[in-house]
């Protein structure tokens, strides 16, 4: 099994903190439904760290052969603009305000992990010819998910921003697309790959700088997950 981390939801009575938790629980249902028996895909929900004095949260992280994912994760019910600035607004009841950029925070969420990982990659990739390998230029993406019943008005959005923002619904299509994989393909590609031996050191490395003690999975040496408590 490949979902190293669940989150464990609460039931809000605020409406907004409830709306965020489904958000964050259906794009976890897309993933884990896709992912859960993958041996190409890691995941980790609600994924907290710490790095230089600095904390991050990610929604997802997504762990894939030749890179990395972060996920945020947006309970939008309205209608979502962003303009040629990539600056964002929503509306809410017919009324427009502008909101912080989801993509904007999940990049400083994807620095710091890539600091994280950079300090101590000799702790889960290992060395050729003596050299040893890197995460720094592996790939890197972000992804802005939305509740499916958002309306995005995707004619003004810039068309790079397009690209990360999609509906829960399409998530695991998308990461499979971005991470997708397979052991003909990589003898055509030029990307370096991580080996099961290098995913699983990067699981296990990631669940023992995770700052959350919630339930979650650990790969064995056969591939196969043990619960535990962390």
């Amino acid at each position: 099994m490949t979902i190293l981390k669940q989150k464990d939801f609460t039931e809000h009575t605020n409406p907004r903190l409830a709306a965020g938790e489904q958000q964050e629980k259906d794009v976890a249902f897309y993933l884990r439904r896709a992912f859960k028996n993958n041996e190409n895909f890691l995941v980790l929900n609600d994924y907290r760290f710490t790095f230089n004095d600095e904390i991050a949260q990610i929604d997802h992280l997504v762990v894939h052969r030749t890179g990395f994912i972060i996920i945020e994760s947006k309970s939008i019910f309205g209608e979502v603009k962003v303009n040629s600035h990539g600056e964002w607004s929503r509306s809410y009841k017919g009324q427009w305000t502008g909101m912080p950029s989801p993509i904007i925070q999940a990049e400083l969420q994807k620095d710091l992990l890539r600091k994280l990982m950079i300090a101590n990659v000799e702790l889960f990739l290992g060395k050729i010819l003596g050299i040893q390998t890197q995460v720094t230029h592996r790939e890197w993406d972000v992804l802005c998910t939305v509740s499916n019943n958002c309306i995005l008005h995707r004619e003004d959005i810039p068309k790079n921003i397009s690209k990360q923002v999609i509906k829960s619904e399409s998530v695991a299509d998308e990461v499979k697309r971005i991470g997708g994989y397979s052991k003909i393909g990589s003898l055509l590609s030029t990307k370096p790959v991580f080996n099961d031996e290098e995913l699983k050191n990067i699981g296990e490395f990631l669940l023992e700088r995770c700052l959350s003690k919630v339930t979650t999975n650990v790969l064995s040496s056969t591939n196969h997950a043990e619960k535990v408590r962390i």
